[in-house]
């Protein structure tokens, strides 16, 4: 990554360093906020990839299955040292590519170290095992890793991404190339910059960038890679998954949500409105366990709908570099139309708009992708608010009377992401948490997660799990061992 005349230029990090070529398509990097180009990232080509995976396997190879478990460990802690040293200049990086706020963008990067450093906790910690013993014969079995593997990243949380994948995947001794969003790149190499001064040899990590209708495919379709991990749309996941036939490549996916929120009749409300009013405008609603179907019971719906409204017009929309913004600008202005368009369709569908649902366009916004955070009631399932992910600050509010009617709405989703579920009645509680279908269900808080805690998603939202040692295990494939040691034998055909 170079920087001329204040613009970034970035090209790819491969075993060979951080190549900036001179020739090759290179796509321009906007600020969110500002509309302003921030400077220009290479889409690398299917040439170029091959000899990245080639040198990453080269590097597998000679060098990083030599490491001792410890040994890694320890360049990884001190990565996660130079990440957390470094975390206010990373997160400049990430206001002015994302539009995150500056909380936002630190909290982030706070994870990644987090979860880094759980990663590296556990380098030497990864065991076999050992089978029934007979008579003259040991059998034991070892977790492997593959060698080279892939990762497909979104560009709502790039610095959690790194500590997602890359970290669990390094740890199972696995060389990775990640395709990072084209969108959004800028921390993302910075990172993996970092991975290599704090000793990771180069070729462990690799990074490019491009579109992702481009590259995704071309990082499938590269025999070298031996097992994926994507992030990203329902439709995109079904593309991977297709490819991944082609070479039968085991995949990890987490394809997004439209997590649902049940407020109860004894929920507490003053803890559960602002909750559920955040999990929808965090990051301006760039994120997959948005709860952005809020089932709320009959008794008090009213007034739900009321704190909800209110809290939602009083939120301070803004640039994210005003410490004053309590919510920013979405990544691009096709995004902000996507939005709109939902809500304009939610509207004509019959739901009333209690908040927001336009354009923040006033000034200085006006040369960004801001969008007012925005409250829906009078939502059907069948509403287009209610079915599809709007990936942007738009919370949906939907009335109940009993406990098995919400619980059969949340279910009657295509997504089984995250699900959030407020109250005080222990048995119903329970009732819900057994029978809701998602990968994550959250009891009176939301959004809760840490490193020890695997998640994953059900039915559309995904399979696969990241978080926790079952995420070390996703980047490994078993290995039985059988071994006869006796010196006597019957041999065949004597």
């Amino acid at each position: 990554m170079t920087n001329i005349d204040g613009r970034h230029r970035i090209g790819y990090i491969s075993a060979r360093g951080n190549i900036v070529p001179d020739k090759g398509e290179y796509l321009p990097l906007e600020n969110p906020a500002t509309g302003e180009q921030i400077g220009e990232a290479l889409e690398v080509d299917a040439g170029t990839l091959g000899e990245i995976i080639a040198d990453a396997r080269a590097t597998y190879e000679k060098t990083w299955r030599k490491v001792a478990p410890d040994v890694r460990g320890a360049m990884m802690f001190r990565w996660a040292n130079l990440i957390e040293q470094r975390r206010d200049e990373l997160a400049e990086l990430e206001i002015t590519d994302v539009g995150h706020l500056r909380k936002e963008a630190l909290g982030d990067i706070d994870t990644s170290v987090r979860l880094i450093r759980y990663y590296a906790g556990m380098a030497d910690k990864i065991q076999g095992n050992t089978y029934s013993q007979f008579p003259d014969r040991i059998a034991y079995g070892v977790p492997e890793p593959y060698g080279v593997v892939g990762a497909i990243t979104p560009f709502n949380a790039n610095a959690v991404m790194v500590g997602l994948k890359a970290a669990p995947a390094m740890v199972a001794g696995n060389c990775m190339v990640l395709k990072v969003p084209e969108t959004s790149p800028l921390l993302m190499f910075k990172l993996i910059e970092l991975a290599v001064e704090a000793g990771i040899p180069p070729g462990v990590l690799s990074v490019v960038t491009g579109r992702g209708h481009v590259v995704g495919p071309m990082l499938m379709d590269n025999r070298g890679i031996a097992m994926i991990s994507f992030t990203g749309s329902v439709g995109a996941g079904r593309s991977v998954i297709k490819q991944s036939a082609e070479n039968i490549m085991p995949v990890v996916l987490e394809l997004g949500g439209k997590s649902p929120v049940i407020l109860l009749d004894d929920a507490n409300l003053d803890f559960a409105v602002p909750s559920a009013v955040h999990s929808n405008f965090v990051k301006s609603g760039q994120s997959c366990v948005a709860g952005s179907r809020i089932l709320v019971h009959s008794s008090i719906y009213d007034e739900v709908c009321a704190r909800v409204a209110k809290f939602a017009s009083e939120i301070r929309v803004g640039l994210p570099t005003d410490p004053e913004s309590q919510m920013s600008t979405l990544i691009s202005k096709p995004q902000r139309d996507h939005v709109d368009a939902l809500v304009s369709s939610a509207v004509s569908a019959g739901a009333t708009r209690l908040a927001g649902g336009a354009p923040a366009d006033w000034a200085p916004l006006d040369g960004g992708a801001f969008y007012q955070p925005t409250v829906l009631a009078d939502v059907e399932d069948d509403n287009p608010a209610a079915m599809q992910e709007a990936f942007g600050p738009m919370a949906s509010l939907l009335r109940f009377d009993t406990v098995d009617e919400a619980l059969a709405r949340a279910n009657a989703s295509d997504f089984g992401l995250s699900a959030q579920v407020w109250g005080n009645d222990a048995m119903a509680l329970q009732h819900l948490v057994q029978n809701i279908e998602a990968g994550a269900v959250w009891v009176n808080t939301y959004r809760a997660a840490h490193p020890t805690l695997p998640l994953g998603g059900m039915k559309h939202s995904g399979y696969g799990v990241e978080y926790g040692f079952e995420a070390v295990l996703a980047y490994t494939r078993p290995k039985s061992v059988m071994w006869d040691l006796t010196t006597e034998r019957t041999l065949p055909y004597a």
